[in-house]
């Protein structure tokens, strides 16, 4: 299977089909949530009995649904039942303010929002700025004056005919980011998934029906749309489910109650669950918790190589990090299980090739940063509705992620920082990573983020925020730290200014906001 050059076969049929082939036919476990397990059987009967209620309502192929729910049964039936009768599945973040959804809805054009329970009213109350939609559906609890998803698909048949989908058809949508402007919609199809699972799923991460997934990041972000539906889905994995907010300790308790065999994860919260093991836990108990679990998978921010160190000294356990991005629908860089490289991003999975280029889009030698731009059979079609920065991104084939990286002779991959982050000190280009990954080695920091903020000649310096594993006296451990990064990196890199603080910012889905750094730094220059 190669489908880098000639243009492979790939997916026949719907997309849904294929991700149910073979668990249906092996049977068993899908979904374990806190209050019940699902078996695959039960998830395919409520993904045809929702497909067939959102058919009722008059929903046509090539229509969008825009939903925002916890994960779980809703989120999974909901992804699927859409897709499978043509329509478009647009999940969306759970955690936004009015303006933010009132954006998504007007900018995707949906026709229909099914959202929980406990965001109902504010929809509601935004109804009117969005006439265009049809219907607004409440999930999780009764809503008066709402239709109510599991009542009304419950009176619906299980069996749902699938709609004869072309692969190279739109089938679902992810909103990017928006710190450098409006979210962008891009636009997925079936063959996508196909290939993510394909390439990514079965031949790089192996997983099997044997293997019990836990992933804490949400359902609504590539990264654990990917891990925790259509990889276990068709490989017929189970997947731990929490719709509740990501939380270390109820992290820790699914991991000791269930003993997954793959955790997946950003960095920051694996240094929340090794702060969390060190103090209260211990190692010969998360040890005997990870006696099956072949490996972790981060992603999302550069892994600390002291961090990937720490927890395989720790816990016995290795973390392998990788690249992924929404415009490329999953990952498609991995470290290796038997080589991991620590501070790398690993080598391309078979099936990727990439490329490194300056700003003038020239190639740049080995062993030089460049920007990276990405070629797979997940690539984005588009933006929607966005043409202009769909030609700037998809414009030279492949996508060009905004990631900074150099390539070794091994072939593998090192990130530098994204293309707004970078530094430019002295004449002289700093890596917020490479910074942080070495104050991230001292035995006093939990985690760490390096921004550039202007000093009182409105010069770019490093400034890093810093939080402490302990207490201690924070003149003392900044002077420590200074020597600690001078004596590992040149004088420019070291940061001119330490902060310590309680927590960073993040999203909701687990990344540093580095940009809500700056205007903190920037604010405190002022």
């Amino acid at each position: 299977m190669e489908p880098i050059g000639a243009r492979p076969a790939g997916l026949k049929g719907n997309i849904v089909d294929y991700l149910f082939e073979t668990s249906l036919q092996r049977g068993g476990d899908y979904l374990i949530s806190p209050d019940r397990t699902w078996t695959f059987a039960q998830i395919a009967d409520r993904v045809g009995r929702i497909g067939n209620y959102l058919k009722s309502i008059g929903l046509q192929p090539g229509q969008r649904v825009l939903f925002s729910v916890v994960d779980g049964v809703d989120f999974a039936s909901l992804f699927l039942a859409t897709m499978k009768i043509g329509a478009i599945a647009i999940p969306i973040n759970t955690y936004l303010k009015p303006q933010d959804y009132a954006y998504y809805i007007r900018d995707s054009e949906c026709m229909a929002v099914v959202v929980d329970h406990s965001l109902a009213p504010m929809i509601v109350q935004l109804r009117a700025t969005f006439p265009a939609v049809k219907h607004v559906i409440a999930t999780g609890r009764r809503v008066a004056n709402l239709p109510f998803l599991d009542e009304d698909s419950d009176r619906q048949d299980e069996q749902c005919e699938s709609h004869a989908t072309n692969p190279d058809d739109m089938a679902f949508w992810l909103y990017s980011s928006g710190s450098t402007g409006n979210p962008k919609g891009v636009v997925h199809t079936g063959n996508h998934i196909y290939w993510a699972t394909e390439l990514f799923g079965s031949r790089t991460m192996k997983i099997t029906e044997r293997d019990v997934i836990l992933c804490p990041p949400k359902m609504y972000f590539a990264f654990g749309l990917g891990c925790q539906i259509y990889f276990p889905l068709r490989r017929g994995a189970q997947n731990i489910v929490n719709p509740d907010p990501i939380s270390p300790d109820a992290v820790w308790k699914q991991w000791l109650d269930h003993e997954p065999t793959v955790i997946i994860g950003v960095p920051t919260l694996f240094a929340a669950l090794l702060r969390i093991a060190e103090e209260k836990i211990g190692a010969e108990r998360v040890r005997h918790a990870s006696r099956r679990l072949r490996y972790c998978v981060s992603g999302g921010e550069v892994l600390p190589a002291a961090l990937m160190q720490r927890w395989k000294a720790f816990a016995n356990v290795q973390i392998l990090d990788g690249v992924g991005t929404t415009e490329m629908t999953h990952m498609f860089m991995l470290n290796d299980l038997e080589r991991p490289v620590p501070g790398s991003c690993g080598c391309l999975v078979k099936g990727y090739r990439a490329e490194l280029v300056d700003d003038q889009n020239q190639p740049v030698p080995q062993g030089e940063i460049g920007n990276l731009r990405a070629f797979g059979p997940t690539a984005a079609l588009s933006y929607w509705n966005k043409p202009e920065k769909t030609k700037e991104v998809m414009g030279g084939g492949g996508v060009l992620t905004g990631d900074k990286m150099y390539q070794d002779a091994d072939g593998n991959f090192f990130l530098v920082g994204r293309s707004d982050d970078m530094l430019r000190v002295g004449g002289i280009w700093v890596s917020p990573a490479e910074v942080e990954s070495v104050i991230a080695q001292h035995d006093a920091v939990l985690e760490c983020a390096v921004v550039g903020i202007p000093d009182a000649e409105d010069m770019i310096k490093p400034k890093a925020f810093v939080v402490l594993r302990n207490g201690g006296d924070k003149d003392q451990i900044a002077e420590q730290l200074r020597s600690h990064v001078r004596e590992r990196l040149a004088h420019i890199k070291c940061p001119r200014w330490f902060e310590f603080i309680d927590e960073l910012p993040k999203t909701s889905t687990g990344k540093i906001q580095r940009f809500r750094l700056r205007q903190q730094g920037a604010a405190q220059r002022a």
